[in-house]
C-alpha cells in the first residue's frame, strides 16, 4: 500500500501461520473507487462466509464511502485437503514462537512506516515562517535517510532496529519543536514585557491602560 492510491487489494490466504509466505494463496480482488490519502487510514471490513456447498466467499467493505468487493472462491480449486490443514495447524505449533517475533518486527516497521508518514504530514502544516529553512532541510534529509533505509531493507529490519531509528528520527524532531516552542514564548514574553511598557507609560501620564481616546477622570467629580 502506498499513500493517496485509491484502491486496495485484498489477498486471500489459507492457513495458520503469521506469514503469508507459509500460508496457502486462494485468491486476490481490488476494492476500487476509495478516497485518495495517507496510508492506514481507510478501514476497509474484511468478512468470511462459507455455505453448504464448500464455496467461500469473502468480501471486504469500505462502509464510511459505501464501496464493496467480493471474490467466490470454490471448494476444488486451490483448497487444502484435510491433511494438508492438519500439517499446517501442526506447523503453527513448531512454529509458534518464531513466528511472533517475525510478527513482532513486522508491527516495529509498519509502525516506523506510519511514525515517518505523520512526521511528514505535520511538517506540511508548519508555516515557513515558524520554521528556518535549515531546520527543515534537516528534518527532510533525516525523513528521507529513514525511509531509504526501510526501503534497502525490507522485510529483514528488525524490530530493534526499527525502534533504534525512530528514536533518533524522534529526537532530530523534538529539537526542531522546542526550538519553535522557545521562539513562540519569547514573542509573547515580548508582547507582555511592550503592554507593561505601554501601561506604565499611560499612567505617568495619567491615562487608563485601557484606550479610549480621552482621559476617563474629566468624567469623575474629584479625579485625584
Amino acid at each position: 500500500a502506498e499513500d493517496y492510491q485509491d484502491y486496495v487489494d485484498v489477498n486471500v490466504y489459507e492457513g495458520e501461520r503469521t506469514m503469508v509466505k507459509d500460508n496457502n494463496f486462494l485468491g486476490r480482488f481490488t476494492l476500487k473507487g476509495l478516497p485518495k490519502t495517507l496510508r492506514g487510514v481507510p478501514k476497509i471490513r474484511v468478512t468470511f462466509n462459507i455455505d453448504t456447498n464448500g464455496i467461500l466467499e469473502i468480501e471486504a467493505v469500505d462502509s464510511k464511502n459505501n464501496l464493496r468487493g467480493k471474490i467466490e472462491i470454490e471448494n476444488e480449486k486451490g483448497r487444502l485437503s484435510q491433511r494438508e490443514i492438519e500439517r499446517m495447524l501442526s506447523d503453527a505449533e513448531t512454529y509458534r514462537q518464531a513466528d511472533g517475533m517475525a510478527r513482532e518486527e513486522m508491527v516495529a516497521r509498519e509502525s516506523l512506516r506510519g511514525y515517518m508518514a505523520r512526521l511528514r504530514k505535520s511538517m506540511d502544516d508548519i508555516d515557513e515562517s515558524k520554521m528556518s529553512a535549515r531546520d527543515r532541510e534537516r528534518l527532510w534529509a533525516k525523513f528521507a535517510d529513514t525511509e531509504a533505509w526501510l526501503e534497502q531493507e525490507g522485510g529483514n529490519a528488525t524490530r530493534a532496529e526499527c525502534e533504534e531509528r525512530q528514536q533518533v528520527v524522534e529526537a532530530a524532531w523534538n529539537t526542531i519543536m522546542i526550538k519553535i516552542s522557545q521562539a513562540l514564548d519569547d514573542f509573547w514574553d515580548q508582547q507582555v514585557a511592550e503592554r507593561e511598557g505601554e501601561r506604565q507609560v499611560l499612567v505617568e501620564h495619567g491615562g487608563f491602560f485601557v484606550k479610549t481616546g480621552f482621559d476617563l477622570r474629566e468624567l469623575i467629580d474629584e479625579p485625584d
